[in-house]
């Protein structure tokens, strides 16, 4: 399966019925039964089968859900001791190739193997690991696709919001505006003006937005794993997005600012 040795050794042909029973154990396992200690060369019973002697400590894996604990795993060979789940044997082939065609023609390889030995053996619950990667995940990535397209709908509607009050000011300020490029402010200046004044309304809600996700974070532990809620990247990208967003949706009233005729303005009043 490609699960990494981290310490002591794998299974060999040596380890049959005849020899002293062996096991690999996780990771999980060996932290919480020998914290700060070699597990390897330690004997236990397992259930009352046997004893069995340490001889590698495993990778953890996740066999139920990548957003479930890895638990403690015992692994030992079939060929030197009946496994409690015997009846239900789970073959793993590795195939030099992922095509459709060619994994459902090693099935049928196998199935009609399988039969020539027993015709009445059954074979079920056939898949490839990326099935079932996907499966387990499907659930949650129908969420966070669901809860992205929330996110990016609420984040055109902010654009529109501030697209709407920064055109609302300049519309106010209009007279202003021309008045200082009267007076011999370029046009260019007067955009950075509006510029300036919608980042410092971005600047001011993401400070904002911070003051309440951190009021409100402890609410959300519960749905996280393996990501701190004052993760970093987030705290870093998220005001970003937001605050570049608050400038794109300034610009366009900034060139509109920019393109003010003093002089009709003027006249006009």
């Amino acid at each position: 399966m490609g699960i990494s040795i981290l310490r002591g050794r794998d299974f060999t042909e040596q380890d049959d019925r005849k020899s002293t029973n062996v096991a690999v154990i996780s990771e999980a396992l060996a932290k919480q039964y020998f914290p700060n200690q070699d597990p390897v060369g330690k004997r236990f019973n397992w259930g009352g089968r046997a004893d069995f002697t340490i001889i590698g400590v495993a990778a953890d894996v996740r066999i139920t859900a990548l957003d479930a604990d890895p638990p403690p795993m015992i692994y030992n060979s079939m060929f030197q001791v009946e496994s409690g789940a015997s009846s239900r044997t789970a073959f793993v082939l590795k195939l030099g190739s992922a095509d459709a065609a060619v994994q459902q023609g090693i099935f049928q390889l196998v199935q009609q193997e399988v039969w020539s030995l027993d015709k009445d053996l059954p074979i079920y619950g056939v898949s490839t690991l990326q099935s079932l990667i996907e499966d387990s995940v499907s659930q949650r990535r129908f969420t966070m696709v669901l809860i992205g397209g929330f996110g990016i709908l609420a984040l055109v509607l902010a654009l529109i919001g501030l697209f709407g009050v920064a055109s609302y000011v300049v519309v106010l300020r209009q007279q202003e505006l021309a008045l200082r490029m009267a007076l011999g402010a370029d046009r260019s200046s007067v955009g950075w003006l509006v510029l300036k004044q919608g980042g410092l309304l971005g600047v001011a809600g993401c400070v904002l937005g911070l003051f309440v996700f951190f009021a409100g974070s402890p609410l959300l532990s519960g749905s996280l794993y393996q990501t701190s809620r004052h993760d970093p990247a987030t705290l870093l990208l998220v005001p970003m997005i937001l605050f570049l967003a608050t400038l794109f949706a300034s610009y366009w009233p900034a060139r509109r600012a920019m393109r003010v005729d003093p002089m009709t303005l003027l006249r006009y009043e």
